[in-house]
């Protein structure tokens, strides 16, 4: 097997973490030496060639090869049995409907790679307690082998082409895996596949929140979650949610499905225009903006009653209230089965508010 990348000649493995932080080629934190050896271990595992071409991410003119995946894999701290589930990760950061460049954004957004099928206990990924980490391997490294792609082969570097204003924690890591076993549809059944095929989504998004309920009813379980949902960004898109087996179990009993609990949050995430003029969000980033606006609009008799709704479309007022890329993308519940037996919290990712959309894709097995 014939690699080509550029070797190095190090003493040691301390020198080699050293040569990466001189070069800036690691996120900050220190990284297992890719090792030929190794790296050829990562390449053969998949059954492809080293040159083989995952992607072609056009927006940075970068192309992604088998060898270069398996090179930041390496240096991620991954194993082998990873591979596929990253092809099939990269594979969705290259397709159109995510919007690559959008990650260069002032607003900080960062992918989330969600798991889910048969690939979730193969590998033995957490889906329970610490959902969104730390202290599983395949989460964590999956999630930062992925982050370390994009730092160096895609320029996705504060010293390069990102601009986030506050940056994000999440840029780390981000990966999380949906319980097997969930008597809902899975997520990769929720984007097309059968139950068989483990899948890979990503989800572009700004920030992990969460919605706490005692509730044990189904209107009562998802009225905290309605609530955060309405009054957090407002922005149409697609909302990745957990939902904890202590939730799952009501919901479930009581006949709730994904796409019943979907369609109830449809009809009930909204704001009154009263509160989006207090609140700063008339004409101020919307797809037709009020001139001159520099201070609050002020409301008139009647707003506290004329409803915008989150997912569902307002004619002839969404324009003062989503810019036009928001209200262009698809607009969903994507609800994953995840999160701690004992404990009462759903966690939702906010989406970038503007273009992107989830991709979702199948994870291969190797031949």
């Amino acid at each position: 097997m014939l690699l080509t990348s550029t070797k190095i000649e190090v003493a040691d493995a301390i020198e080699c973490i050293e040569h990466f932080y001189r070069e800036s080629m690691t996120d900050g934190l220190p990284v297992v030496p890719p090792t030929e050896a190794r790296v050829k271990q990562f390449i053969e595992y998949v059954g492809l060639s080293p040159d083989s071409v995952i992607a072609n991410i056009t927006e940075r003119a970068a192309i992604i090869t088998v060898e270069k995946l398996a090179i930041n894999a390496v240096m991620a701290g991954c194993l082998p049995q990873y591979m596929p589930v990253l092809v099939a990760a990269v594979e969705a950061l290259a397709d159109p409907l995510f919007k690559f460049n959008h990650l260069a954004s002032l607003g900080s957004p960062w992918p989330m790679l969600v798991v889910s099928g048969p690939m979730v206990r193969d590998l033995s990924m957490n889906h329970g307690r610490y959902t969104f980490g730390s202290g599983n391997r395949a989460n964590a490294t999956i999630g930062r082998a992925i982050s370390l792609l994009l730092w160096n082969c895609c320029a996705l570097r504060p010293d390069a082409i990102q601009r986030g204003d506050l940056g994000n924690a999440h840029r780390y890591s981000m990966c999380i895996a949906e319980n097997p076993d969930t008597a809902w549809q899975g997520l990769n059944e929720w984007e097309g596949f059968d139950r068989n095929t483990s899948t890979v989504t990503v989800s572009s998004g700004y920030n992990l929140c969460n919605s706490r309920t005692i509730g044990s009813t189904p209107r009562a379980i998802l009225a905290p979650l309605i609530n955060s949902l309405s009054h957090h960004e407002f922005s149409p898109g697609c909302f990745v949610v957990t939902i904890p087996p202590t939730m799952e179990k009501p919901l479930v009993e009581q006949g709730w499905t994904k796409e019943k609990i979907r369609d109830y949050i449809f009809e009930n995430c909204r704001r009154s225009v009263k509160h989006l003029k207090e609140t700063a969000r008339w004409g101020r980033h919307a797809s037709i903006l009020i001139e001159g606006l520099k201070d609050i609009v002020p409301f008139d008799p009647g707003d506290e009653d004329r409803w915008i709704y989150l997912f569902k479309r307002n004619p002839e007022l969404d324009k003062y209230v989503f810019h036009e890329g928001a209200l262009s993308r698809r607009a969903d519940i994507l609800i994953v089965a995840a999160g701690g037996d004992a404990g009462n919290m759903m966690g939702f990712y906010q989406p970038y508010s503007q273009s992107t959309t989830p991709v979702t894709k199948a994870i291969r097995n190797p031949q």
